[in-house]
């Protein structure tokens, strides 16, 4: 059985992928949008429910692996994306209102959406908005890939852009169902009202709790699986690729890029607000949470994963969805932080997990099995926030057979969290940036933009580092970024190079940072230092030690100055750091840096 490794090099990335695509996918775009065809007959015959679960996560798992290839290997990314692409427009040829579907018979229409006779439905054809999400996403992801790198992709521009305008229409057709008002800091979708009539004659289990909660919120992972597709459609929409097209209207760009982002962030709001803290008794923090608000019990492993995976994709857009807000004149934004997933991270690690055999439910509750160990999907991309969750989800995966197109993804595209945990919480920073002097004989920049600039950044940042044993070193690399320019957001002022911008008066690239530039640093020189700052051994000190091994820059990004439209390298990315620790009641838990730095502020634009 293929086996995930440790190695993350690019050759080791390219041969998985591609042994991922050949395990899961048809033998051609030709043959997989046969199959997704074929599915679709079974489906509206009544043989068969359509193929939503399966596909929408088998979908999600081809947008991962092309994520993970796009920036190593073009052509091998575009043989994906042009797979994902099919996948997509199959979806919407067997679209209800497409397909000759009949209507909905509790919204008294032919819905822009994918249903079925249900016989929690009372046999009746029945839409749903977490299937919907499911199918919608596929539709949004290859659109938004495809209007973010348009020169790559330009015999798929008509494609995308027939696929956003779709999207589009199946948004709009849920939006009465939908609670979005002003005066509601939260935001979600709710049971159709037509649901009270539910005769649940049948004796079909869960008919009665269709009934009971109709014009009441539907579930979380039902509301983010929808907000998981819009979070795509938004900025495919806000495209120049879109905007320039003649199918983009002004009502339709405005849900898109104005009320779709104000519902997401709404909505993840809610769901946040909901989840409960807790605290281990060593004083982890982590979080539960219930299936939906209208109380009925705890959340489960399946659906608490699918409530996860939904929230990576938002994280990942939040920069670019926080700045449509803003141009919007918005004051919301996503309420997703490095603190939340820490947390999310706990749960996965402290309650969830155990000997690799996973829970039923998100609090530790129920029965704990290997039956479950297909679920690690959702909770995969937590690794960020702590490295050990790569290798338990990994571990789990194989301990008893598991692996699965979306868990395989996942493993894949996170796997470079696994040998290095990302700092995000600091106890202090400061700054100084001021202009660099010529020498003698030195020819003068010749505008501010070719300025360069001392940086010098000091503070501590928390590392969090327990160790695990008293007869050896538990050796862990971590790597942490200081503020340099707030977080890509039109709002943000923070950082040295917002305040040097400002008070130098450097001119900025038209548009929105983290939309159509990013503000970096092209270093030329560096010398960064990093030592300890807090340690904690609880008991008695039994061969207890501390350490900072080593540092360095984190490899130099690059990118395409947009002012100057030339390619500019060298761009600062933050610090890696070898730490280690002895003893298992012993805590490292902050580190102390000091980084000068010689370069120039630079616009680059986004690469995503």
């Amino acid at each position: 059985m293929t086996y995930i490794g440790d190695a993350n090099d690019v050759t080791t990335i390219r041969n998985d992928a591609m042994e991922f695509f050949g395990l899961y996918f048809a033998a051609s775009d030709e043959d997989e949008g046969k199959r997704i065809d074929a599915a679709f007959v079974e489906s509206f015959a009544g043989r068969q429910a359509p193929p939503w679960w399966d596909d929408g996560r088998r979908a999600s798992a081809l947008v991962h692996v092309y994520d993970l290839i796009a920036p190593l290997d073009a052509e091998l990314a575009a043989v994906y994306l042009r797979r994902l692409g099919r996948m997509a427009s199959k979806y919407l040829e067997n679209r209800d209102d497409v397909h000759g579907a009949p209507p909905d018979a509790f919204r008294g229409r032919v819905m822009p959406s994918w249903g079925a006779k249900s016989d929690s439905h009372d046999d009746k054809w029945n839409t749903d908005v977490v299937l919907t999400g499911l199918l919608a996403y596929p539709m949004a992801a290859f659109a938004r890939r495809v209007a973010d790198r348009p020169a790559r992709y330009p015999a798929l521009h008509d494609q995308a852009i027939g696929l956003i305008t779709a999207t589009i229409q199946t948004y709009e057709a849920y939006r009465d169902e939908c609670h979005l008002v002003e005066s509601d800091p939260h935001a979600y979708y709710l049971f159709p009202h037509a649901y009270a009539d539910l005769k649940c004659t049948n004796g079909v289990s869960g008919c009665e709790g269709f009934r009971e909660r109709a014009d009441k919120p539907i579930p979380y992972n039902t509301n983010l699986s929808m907000m998981k597709a819009l979070a795509e459609l938004a900025l495919a929409a806000d495209s120049a690729l879109y905007r320039s097209s003649g199918a983009a209207t002004p009502d339709q760009l405005r849900m898109a890029t104005e009320e779709a982002p104000l519902l997401i962030a709404k909505n993840v709001a809610f769901f946040v607000d909901h989840l409960r803290p807790k605290t281990l008794s060593d004083g982890t923090p982590y979080v539960e949470w219930d299936y939906q608000v209208v109380k009925e019990g705890i959340e489960n492993l399946a659906h608490g994963g699918l409530d996860l995976g939904c929230l990576a994709v938002i994280l990942e857009d939040q920069i670019r969805l926080d700045a449509l807000l803003a141009r919007a004149g918005r004051t919301e934004r996503i309420r997703l932080s490095p603190a939340l997933g820490a947390r999310f991270a706990n749960t996965f690690l402290r309650k969830v997990w155990k000997s690799n055999e996973l829970s039923e439910n998100v609090d530790g509750s129920g029965e704990r099995s290997t039956d479950y160990n297909q679920g690690t999907t959702g909770w995969v991309w937590l690794a960020q926030f702590d490295p050990w969750v790569w290798t338990r989800c990994r571990d789990t995966t194989f301990v008893k057979p598991s692996l699965v197109h979306d868990n395989h993804a996942a493993l894949l595209r996170y796997r470079k969290f696994n040998a290095m945990k990302h700092l995000s919480d600091f106890a202090g920073q400061n700054w100084l940036i001021t202009p660099a002097p010529t020498a003698v004989g030195q020819t003068p920049p010749t505008n501010i933009l070719n300025q360069k600039w001392l940086l010098v950044l000091s503070g501590v940042v928390i590392a969090d580092l327990k160790g695990d044993s008293r007869a050896q070193w538990d050796h862990q690399v971590v790597t942490f970024s200081p503020d340099m320019a707030g977080p890509d957001d039109p709002s943000a002022t923070s950082g040295p190079l917002n305040w040097a911008i400002g008070h130098y008066s450097i001119p900025r690239p038209a548009g929105s940072p983290g939309a159509q530039y990013l503000v970096r640093f092209s270093v030329e020189s560096w010398a960064p230092f990093v030592s300890l700052s807090a340690i904690f051994n609880q008991g008695q000190s039994i061969n207890s030690g501390f350490a900072v091994d080593a540092w360095r820059p984190e490899h130099f990004a690059s990118g395409t100055n947009v002012v100057t439209g030339q390619p500019v390298n060298n761009l600062f990315n933050g610090v890696n750091v070898d730490l280690a620790v002895r003893d298992t009641d012993a805590w490292l838990y902050r580190i102390g840096y000091n980084i000068t730095l010689l370069g120039k502020i630079v616009f680059v634009a986004p690469s995503f």
